[in-house]
């Protein structure tokens, strides 16, 4: 709670008035009063943001206190409010809570009564605007950001497959977003408020994948002391998310099948079945038809998980996308590493929209964070990773040096200390000139960095 609060008391009464204000400013609140509806209307238009709390009597000579907090109500955003009232009828104390009035304060009050309900006041509202951010943190963790006509689609698409339940075959590039997809599935489905379980196939060995799909039973094997529900049974009425279903092996794809039939698994060691009642959604950056052809993924899995198929577009199918992706990440990574909102120059987007981004959104990310670490402001086209800003991509090689036919030869040894203080530059630049950040980035010592800059005769530029 603050104390520093700003309080707006409204009250008829001059002598209740005064010792309000009085109080309030002893404890070391901001709080001004005034005598009538009206002088608060006329004061809290001239103020640049509304109060921390109104403190409203419910008769205000001829006027209804709770009027006011009516007309404020339906005119601005809603403000926390305690009513002083001396007779209160039931009709009146119904509408102050319908209002959202979070005390009534009877007269004559005490200091210590005051000051309590103003301080439980202020907490509720610091509880309420925090559990505000982090619901709309979690709407933004499930929100797939894009103005892209290939994202309109694929939002509409996952709209319309959430509301019926149906499994789900999400496909795509690596880094494209699939699990977002597979987050905000279940969570705009019936089953929200159940278990949402999530294991990536190709993450864990063949050999553990059995037991921790479908558990065990004590004494199954030498190390299982313990019963253990595998993740089918820990998803009972929710989802489960199964990443990188391409690289499963074709032994356990015939027990998942089994499961997917009939809705019913056995735990390794056990001779019974348990019965589960599990959303399955799939995702693959793998071409299935592919693998079947090949025999390494079975025609029947393939069918009874693609029940409907959702393809997510790559980054550079998203004309448009990567400007709004690329704000909002360095945004949201300078807010958690707690630093202030970084401008960027016109030519670093320029520079976003020509890069064929083959990480994808996962990439996209990375460099965001990056910067947010370690940029400086603005975010120059020099901050920006080498390969990001190459400007002739047609004249590139691959590797992490990349010539056109104009680079003159040179002897090795004079190309090694070139190449040496040119990259030593760009990280620096990249630093803006932070020889501690720097080092940590080259890996390399701080003093041992130092000695190279002398080497090198590497100048830092003036302002």
């Amino acid at each position: 709670m603050n104390d520093s609060a700003f309080i707006l008391i409204v009250e008829d009464h001059a002598k209740i008035r005064t010792s309000t204000l009085v109080q309030l400013r002893d404890q070391g609140f901001y709080a001004h009063a005034v005598a009538s509806a009206e002088e608060a209307d006329a004061f809290l238009a001239e103020q640049e943001s509304p109060p921390d709390l109104l403190l409203v009597d419910i008769r205000l000579g001829g006027a209804s206190g709770i009027d006011f907090l009516k007309r404020r109500a339906a005119k601005h955003s809603p403000v926390p409010a305690i009513i002083i009232t001396g007779e209160a009828s039931i009709s009146e104390t119904v509408e102050a809570l319908r209002l959202g009035v979070y005390d009534l304060i009877e007269k004559p009050f005490t200091r210590e009564r005051l000051l309590q309900s103003v301080r439980n006041c202020l907490d509720h509202a610091v509880l309420k605007r925090e559990l505000a951010a982090v619901k709309t943190h979690i709407h933004q963790r499930h929100t797939i950001l894009g103005r892209s006509p290939q994202i309109a689609q694929l939002r509409e698409r996952i709209e319309r497959v959430a509301a019926t339940g149906a499994r789900a075959l999400i496909r795509g590039e690596s880094g494209t977003g699939k699990e977002l997809v597979a987050n905000t599935l279940h969570h705009l489905g019936a089953r929200r408020d159940q278990p949402f379980i999530k294991i990536n196939c190709a993450a864990i060995p063949a050999h553990l994948i059995e037991d921790e799909l479908f558990g065990h039973a004590r004494g199954a094997f030498t190390d299982a002391k313990f019963a253990k529900p595998g993740l089918f049974e820990e998803a009972d009425r929710g989802s489960l998310f199964l990443d990188e279903i391409g690289d499963m092996e074709l032994p356990l794809q015939s027990r998942l099948l089994r499961v997917l039939e009939d809705g019913k698994v056995r735990r390794v060691g056990e001779n019974h079945d348990r019965q589960v009642d599990v959303r399955v959604i799939a995702a693959t950056n793998r071409d299935l038809n592919e693998a079947i052809a090949a025999g390494a993924f079975r025609q029947d899995l393939y069918f009874r998980l693609a029940t409907v198929p959702i393809d997510v577009p790559p980054l550079r199918e998203r004309a448009g996308d990567v400007a709004l992706l690329f704000s909002f990440f360095l945004e949201s990574f300078c807010t958690e590493h707690q630093r202030r909102k970084l401008t960027v120059e016109p030519e670093v987007f320029a520079a976003l929209d020509r890069y064929s981004w083959p990480g994808n959104v996962r990439e996209l990310r990375n460099v965001c964070e990056q910067l947010a670490i370690f940029g400086a402001d603005p975010i120059t086209i020099d901050q920006m990773p080498s390969l990001l800003v190459a400007r002739d991509a047609g004249t590139c090689e691959a590797g992490l040096l990349r010539f056109n036919d104009a680079v003159d030869v040179m002897p090795l040894r004079e190309f090694k200390e070139r190449c040496e203080t040119e990259y030593i530059e760009a990280v620096l630049r990249r630093t803006n000139w932070n020889y501690t950040a720097a080092a940590k980035m080259l890996d390399i010592q701080r003093t041992y960095l130092h000695q190279k800059i002398v080497a090198l005769k590497i100048q830092k530029p003036r302002r």
